[in-house]
């Protein structure tokens, strides 16, 4: 296990005020580390694994990040695919001559030595080797811990691995880190005095540093904080960004005294949550949840529980938005498409079990089957789409809308006959905008081509082409409407001279 490999991890939150320079950007780190944690519970772990090493390029100050690519790597070695090699891909994925990615990529080969002892202490000397010149600050400090536990456990234990690992601890700073590395080394070789008194040396600054250390961040507990470091980190992150927003957070503050007298107050609840979000931050968001799911399975009234989730779907919604900025940003990288892919498909399932319980305890609230029956649509499961549409239609409200996806899911069933009916009823529905009626007749002129090239059919032919011609006068540039009038004049001309 990878997690006995890299030994006991210290205390500590990841990032410094000042050590990383302005190259680090946690913001885009967390980004990549919050995919990485979907893929994970998808169990796609060598891809997990990458995300995790792309996040830590942007930012290896962050001790969660060098977690969860612990994790994912352990998982990975211990399920069906981890008998191979990860892939190429994976591997460049941290290839360079910067220290930053030797130190990547130490930490990843440090992980696949899993079943050797002693290939993974030379990696684990590296990492740690490359990590002290980052300045990433507790990180530092879980490689150097760790990188120690993975010496202690190598059966044919080195001095020059001891030795290395004393002064990039020397380095760092972590001075009882390199005294015991150094007296490793020199029971290894007793007769080194050059050794002996380098180690007297570190042992001075070991006693100086000996309890400032363990006072380190009492203010917000350093030893304390380490226990949930990803939590801290969103809390800082949070704090920073709503800060100046003075009037949200009193109140926030006077709705919580409030809700503290009355905690199963249902109108304060509200009220709470509303501050909750209207404030935003990451823990808030949290916050609600977890007061709504808590409220719903005291009284069961559902509402509370749909309130929950649409807070998990605001938040799905959100990464699936950033996804796709990846991608717009970098149309050829094959991370950031299965990235977005994976997002997508998350957030469409998400949203699917969310409106079916939603029309489960709303059964004549139509909206919410038109609005199942479009995430089928999405996702391509166009009969169940068409179950919902075929419910939702008689409600006025969107029934131009749901007409409309209700031709397309027969077009999509190779039903054209029926989806030509449906769309010309949605071409009656009264309040369409014009945008609207140009949208559905194109569609209608797709279902007639159908039915003209497969059946021959000269007069569903003629009025798809008739369409295509009106939609082109309208708007030339429309879709590919040019090349399809074009391509309907044909099918015409081949018809009418049969």
């Amino acid at each position: 296990m990878i997690s006995g490999l890299f030994g006991k991890k210290p205390s500590g939150e990841a990032g410094g005020e000042n050590s990383g320079g302005p190259t680090f950007q946690p913001d885009k780190a967390e980004k990549f580390f919050a995919h990485a944690r979907v893929a994970q519970e998808a169990e796609k772990y060598e891809y997990a694994m990458g995300l995790w090493l792309r996040g830590l390029q942007q930012d290896p100050r962050m001790v969660t990040g060098v977690e969860g690519y612990v994790k994912a790597a352990t998982d990975f070695l211990n399920a069906p695919e981890g008998k191979k090699r990860v892939s190429k891909e994976t591997r460049n994925a941290v290839s360079g001559s910067s220290d930053l990615n030797k130190f990547l990529t130490a930490l990843y080969e440090w992980s696949m030595s899993v079943d050797d002892r002693s290939s993974a202490t030379g990696w684990a000397i590296k990492a740690a080797e490359s990590v002290s010149k980052l300045g990433a600050a507790d990180v530092s400090k879980w490689v150097a811990e760790a990188a120690f536990a993975a010496a202690r456990k190598d059966p044919k234990p080195k001095k020059d691995h001891y030795v290395r690992l004393m002064k990039a601890a020397d380095v760092m700073g972590f001075a009882d880190i390199a005294v015991n590395s150094g007296e490793e080394a020199r029971r290894l070789d007793p007769a080194d005095s050059q050794l002996a008194n380098e180690i007297k040396m570190l042992a001075a600054k070991a006693t100086m540093q000996k309890g400032g250390y363990e006072k380190t961040g009492q203010d917000g507990g350093f030893r304390q904080n380490i226990r949930d470091s990803s939590r801290q980190q969103a809390l800082d992150e949070a704090g920073r960004i709503g800060k100046t927003d003075d009037m949200k957070d009193r109140v926030l503050a006077n709705v919580e005294a409030e809700f503290n007298l009355r905690p199963e107050d249902l109108p304060t609840l509200g009220r709470l949550v509303t501050a909750l979000k209207e404030r935003g931050k990451p823990t808030d968001e949290e916050r609600a949840y977890d007061l709504l799911v808590a409220a719903f399975e005291r009284t069961k009234i559902y509402k509370l529980k749909q309130e929950a989730g649409e807070i998990r779907i605001k938040q799905a919604r959100r990464r699936v938005s950033e996804a796709r900025r990846m991608l717009e940003s970098a149309p050829d990288d094959s991370i950031a498409q299965s990235v977005y892919e994976t997002e997508r498909n998350a957030m469409l399932q998400l949203e699917v079990e969310q409106f079916r319980q939603n029309v489960e305890n709303y059964p004549t609230e139509l909206r919410w089957r038109y609005e199942l029956g479009r995430k089928f649509f999405e996702l391509g499961n166009y009969e169940e789409a068409i179950g919902q549409f075929q419910e939702a239609q008689s409600d006025p409200r969107v029934r131009g809308k749901v007409l409309h996806l209700l031709g397309l899911s027969f077009i999509k069933c190779d039903l054209a006959e029926e989806s030509i009916e449906t769309l010309r009823r949605a071409l009656e529905v009264a309040d369409l905008t014009p945008e609207d009626q140009r949208d559905i007749k194109y569609d209608l002129c797709l279902g007639l081509q159908v039915v003209g090239e497969t059946r021959r059919d000269l007069a569903a032919a003629e009025e798809a082409e008739k369409i295509a011609s009106q939609i082109l006068i309208q708007a030339i540039g429309y879709k590919d409407i040019k090349a399809r009038r074009d391509a309907l004049k044909k099918l015409v001309a081949e018809l009418r001279a049969k």
